[in-house]
Formats: structure tokens, sequence, C-alpha cells
């Protein structure tokens, strides 16, 4: 999403920071955090009202607590702002579920598949019942087999269940709810769009520096049409542009401020800058022929055989998904987001699995937080994309946690994962600078047109709220063998 520039405070108008300083400048502490900040004001704000109405009573000297907000996201109203300590926490990781295979009746003839699956056979109308099973039935089937793992399936069981007691409706002070507001403010947009604000108004705080603006808020849509302009000079893309106006728009509109980025005089600027700039993508679709290219190459990449496997499940999950790479693979401490061995099940039939099932729970523009489900089968690959995947689960280890995880059980990460998909391409003779992991997504809509779906059918396989995928769509690049 544009060019990778980030101003630190220190650095001038125009000045390119080094990559050290790039690296450093991207790590965000919490202490940075304008969106942790922004809940502080927040709280704060609702309990200064709160107070004002007399719904909790104004606090003693001793008790008050003043919120400290950054620089970039002082306001007129900030000198009033009292609060209790800061109750934005981070959301703990919803542990994972141990799923065993439901026992069917005695009464109920039963095969086992090449797989060692268990399933019911009875036929309906002559045709076998199919089964949905979840993804970790598939995990570690060896030891599942020989029965060493269904003890310790019971048992994770029983200690995920817990008894509530209802102790009854009580008086309490209505102050202990902000710490749920502050819980929603922060759930409510993902980790991925946090970290885009943060450095939008990083960027921004870098502006007013450097031209002595005050950063007070709200913005005028003056100094807002300066930022625009200040980021077209630095060769920012019209898209990073809009995104960064967005990050401005959220504070404004969240602290019940008026927008100012939704001026006339904003809208027409970012037109212009469209306009103007050059938005061509230049990325490629990894095709069917491509993505048999890639698979058959690993083995000299990958030295360990398992991870051999996981990637290989990997690479044709992620065509076959037609999902984005941040929704398998996050980054170091970052792996709540991503696809879990929970979201997966399989439809089998007679019992062999022939389908896979993948529920995405957080999404881009995933605003309702209704989950979506994609399923997917074989596929036209000389390997199929199911197979793969269940031969990558006989050998994962059963724990809980996100789907794709490395030979030593840690999850995989994004650095890794470009770091193979790199010496994949290279070896398989491709520009590694026109192939990214956004590929997998860009061939597998590309291929979804060449077969004939409709324009509704790719939206709902992507996950896709608008027609926003036709630029995805290289007619000149066909999916099939070359």
């Amino acid at each position: 999403m544009g060019p990778k520039k980030k101003y630190p405070p220190s650095a001038t108008v125009g000045q390119r920071p080094t990559k050290k300083q790039r690296t450093s400048d991207s790590a965000v502490t919490n202490d940075s955090s304008v969106i942790q900040s922004l809940t502080q004001s927040i709280t704060a704000n609702i309990l200064s009202e709160l107070k004002k109405v007399g719904v909790l009573p104004t606090v003693g000297p001793q008790e008050a607590i003043t919120t400290q907000v950054p620089h970039s996201l002082q306001d007129s109203n900030s000198a009033r702002a009292t609060s209790e300590e800061n109750v934005s926490e981070p959301i703990a990781a919803q542990q994972g579920t141990a799923y065993t295979v439901p026992s069917s009746p005695s009464s109920t003839p039963q095969s086992t598949s090449a797989h060692g699956v268990t399933a019911q056979n009875t036929a309906v109308n002559g045709a076998p019942i199919e089964q949905q099973l979840p993804a970790a039935t598939f995990v570690n089937l060896a030891q599942q087999l020989q029965g060493n793992v269904e003890s310790s399936r019971i048992q994770e069981v029983s200690t995920g269940c817990t008894s509530r007691t209802n102790h009854g409706a009580s008086s309490v002070d209505a102050s202990e709810l902000l710490d749920n507001i502050a819980k929603l403010t922060t759930a409510a947009i993902a980790p991925s769009t946090t970290a885009t604000y943060n450095r939008a108004w990083r960027v921004f705080t870098s502006f007013c520096i450097s031209y002595n603006i005050p950063c007070v808020l709200p913005l005028t849509s003056s100094i807002v049409a300066l930022f625009v302009a200040h980021l077209f000079s630095a060769s920012f893309s019209p898209k990073s542009i809009s995104t960064y106006l967005s990050a401005l728009g959220y504070v404004h509109k969240i602290l019940n401020y008026q927008d100012p980025t939704q001026a006339f005089l904003i809208q027409k600027l970012i037109a212009g800058a469209y306009r103007l700039g050059n938005t061509f993508d230049i990325r490629l679709p990894i095709t069917n022929h491509i993505l048999d290219q890639l698979v058959s190459c690993l083995p000299q990449v990958v030295s360990e055989e398992n991870n051999q496997k996981m990637f290989r499940a990997l690479f044709l999950f992620a065509f076959s998904a037609f999902a984005r790479i941040g929704e398998l693979v996050g980054s170091e401490g970052h792996y709540e987001e991503v696809i879990q061995l929970s979201d997966v099940t399989f439809t089998c039939k007679a019992g062999k699995a022939y389908q896979v099932n993948v529920c995405f729970k957080t999404f881009k523009h995933n605003s309702s937080g209704v989950p979506k489900f994609i399923s997917f089968s074989h596929g036209d690959c000389k390997i199929s994309a199911v197979e793969a995947l269940l031969q990558y689960l006989n050998i994962r280890k059963n724990i809980t946690g996100p789907l794709f995880l490395l030979d030593n059980s840690l999850p995989l990460t994004r650095v890794k994962f470009n770091h193979t998909l790199k010496k994949c391409l290279l070896l398989c003779g491709l520009d590694s600078s026109k192939y990214k992991g956004h590929s997998f997504r860009i061939g597998a809509a590309t291929a979804a047109a060449f077969k004939g779906c409709t324009d509704t059918q790719i939206r709902s396989m992507g996950r896709w709220q608008s027609n926003a995928f036709q630029k995805y769509i290289r007619s000149n690049h066909v999916p099939t063998s070359e």
C-alpha cells in the first residue's frame, strides 16, 4: 500500500529514512499506540460526562487519576478529562476445543478410510451419508490409531468446562462498565487496521512537527489538505493517502467530532491523486501451472520433510480458499486472528474426506462480525488440495492454535513464509518482485473467472463486498497448464 516511507519525528521532510530506521519505526509499543491512547481518552470523556449528569459521584482528590493523552491526540477538552487507571487490556485469545469423533450406534455399519477415520456408512437411497468432521480429527493419526491420545482429549474437554455461579443481581458502580467500553473499543477494529492507523498517526505527527503545525483535535480541513499534499509529494499512492485519512477520520468520529476528511475539498484532493497517481498493480497471479511448480520444488528449498508437507498444504490451501496470506500466517506474537485448527472441518462420504470447509471469523471488511464459510475440494492441480491438507494434519502435533505450525510446533511467521516463497519462485525461474503472497488470491480470482464463474460467485468465494476483485483478473494469464 504505497511506498514504505515512515518519517520519525527527527526526520526532515523529503529525507528518506534508512532501512534500519524504517524497521525500528514499525515496532509500535503500547505506550505509543494511538488506538490505546484513544481508548483512554474515550473512557475519560465518558466518565466525565457521567459525573456531570450525576450518574457517578465526583471522586476525591486522592482517588482521581489523570489520563495522559499523547500530543497527537490532545483536544480542547482534554484538560477536564479524568479517569480510572487504564482499563484497556488485550483480549485473551480463545482457547481451541479438542474434538472427538462421536461414536455411531452399534447397529450402524461403519467403515474406516485409508486415513484412519471411522465414519458412518449407512446408505440413504443408495448413497452414503455425508459427515462433517473437524480438522482436529485428522491430527496426528498415527498416535490416534494406537489409542494414545484419547485419554488426553477427554482430559482437555473436561478441564475446559467450568461452572458458573449466579450470585444474583446487585447494585454496582456504573464506572465498572468502562472496562467493557475499553474492550469493545479496542476490539472494534482488526489488529492489522490498528497497526495501520498507528503508522498513519506517526506520519501525521511527523508532518506537524516538520511544518510547525499544532496537532490539536479537532483538525481543520485546511490542515488535512496540507497533509494530503505532503503525502502526494512524498510519492504515497492514492490508496495509501485514503487509508491514512481514514485513520484521522476514525479518531474524530469516535470522539464525536466532525470528520474533516469528509469535507468536499478533501474528497476532491483524493480524486485528483487518483487521476495523477500510478495505481497499476504489478503483482501477477499464481496459476495452477505455477502452483504445481512451486509445490514440486519444495523438497529443494525446505529440508525438513514435515515442513515440506506443511508448505505444500499451505500453498494449495491459500489458492483454493481465496485466502489472504495474513489470514493464514501471522507476525511474531500475533496469531489470534489467523485460521485456527478448530476453524477447519472436512466433509466425508463413505469414510473418505472429499471437501474442506473453512470458517473465516475475522477478515477484511467484516464489520458485522458474522463468520464466512468457504469450501473447496481437490482442485485442478496435480496434487489434491484436500489430500495435501490431510497429509499435513497427519503429522501435525495435536495442539490447539493456528492451523499451520512448523515441525517445532511454533506457528509459521509471515517472514518465514515470504522467505520460502521467494526461494521457490527463484528456483522456478520466476520474478519474485512480481509474485507475492497475495498472488495466490489473485490467481484464484483469475482461475474462477476463466472457468466462467459469475461476479456474484467470485465475490462470495473471495469474501469481497464490491467488484474490487475485478482488478485482480488477469485475462492474459491462462490459469491452466502452460
